[in-house]
């Protein structure tokens, strides 16, 4: 049984670790692997080895020890499981959960060693090694997008979605080339991304329709080719494409010229094989570009009518 527990420890341990470094380089599966892993340290692996551990002693210190290690480690776990979800109070949870097997666990595993006078060292450099390694997941955890980075791309997007609104306000569509069309389809398109991504974005989704960049979840999330052809990107692929030949009947100028090859920079990839660039790109930023889109194709309609 005890060699059972080992096993379980090191796999949940590995599985978290490979979730961790699939999240640092944003590969598919990330979110997974580790909530996995901690899920089922913090729910399966910790009580079992508590329940075990506390019945294998009558020494009260050491009961002590076992006390504090499953508390830390439990409110730890669970705290980064909020924080890799990004569940409401993820942030308040971890600044709580983060510190305590530092100031709780092995401050009274240290006095514990000590006091006993145990020679044996091989469990207590254990400890120290199994710290070691909760300090560097901790590290790498926190290397996700700065809030305050998000926030500006919050910021960023919901000024630009404004003066989109401008825009429309101040000069009617025009229906020849369909730019009311593609900007309605980018619009739907990004709520259709919002809600893939965390069912709870609905939220975000005003009465009016608009959406409120900043109350998002999982801004830094990173979106498949398949989620953003579910969302339409395909279909609009092929609408801006026949927008283009359209414009075609159009005296177009380098302007205009411009503003398209900057929006197929982002959606057309650069080869067969290659996904397109706005697909590699964080929620929030991805939210930006479609924005952008449509300013772009506000701003090519308005040069049609000059």
């Amino acid at each position: 049984m005890k060699k059972s527990i080992y096993i379980l420890g090191i796999t949940c341990l590995s599985i978290t670790l490979f979730g961790t470094i699939f999240k640092v380089m944003h590969f598919p599966g990330a979110t997974i692997l580790m909530t996995v892993g901690l899920g089922v340290l913090a729910l399966l692996f910790l009580p079992i080895t508590y329940y075990k551990l506390l019945n294998s002693t009558n020494d009260k210190l050491l009961k002590f020890v076992f006390h504090t290690g499953f508390i830390a480690f439990s409110v730890g776990f669970i705290g980064m499981l909020f924080k890799i979800n990004h569940w409401p109070g993820a942030n308040w949870f971890l600044i709580v959960s983060l510190p305590l097997p530092f100031i709780l666990f092995l401050p009274s595993y240290i006095i514990y060693h000590s006091k006993r006078k145990l020679k044996n060292n091989l469990n207590y450099f254990g400890i120290i090694l199994f710290m070691i390694y909760l300090g560097v997941f901790s590290s790498l955890l926190s290397l996700s997008t700065s809030n305050n980075v998000i926030n500006t791309f919050a910021f960023s997007t919901e000024s630009l979605f404004n003066t989109n609104q401008f825009l429309i306000s101040e000069t009617e569509p025009n229906s020849t080339n369909s730019s009311q069309q593609l900007i309605n389809q980018i619009e739907n398109m990004k709520k259709s991304l919002i809600k893939t991504v965390e069912s709870e974005n609905v939220q975000s989704i005003k009465t009016d329709g608009s959406i409120n960049y900043y109350k998002i979840y999982k801004k830094d999330a990173k979106i498949t080719l398949q989620c953003f052809n579910d969302a339409g990107f395909s279909n609009f692929n092929k609408q801006f494409e026949e927008y283009k030949t359209v414009l075609k009947e159009y005296e177009t100028n380098d302007f205009t010229k411009r503003l398209i090859s900057e929006i197929d920079l982002y959606r057309i990839a650069k080869t067969k094989d290659a996904n397109p660039i706005i697909t590699k790109l964080p929620l929030i930023t991805i939210l930006n570009v479609l924005t952008d889109w449509q300013n772009k194709i506000l701003l090519i309609n308005y040069s049609l009518k000059q």
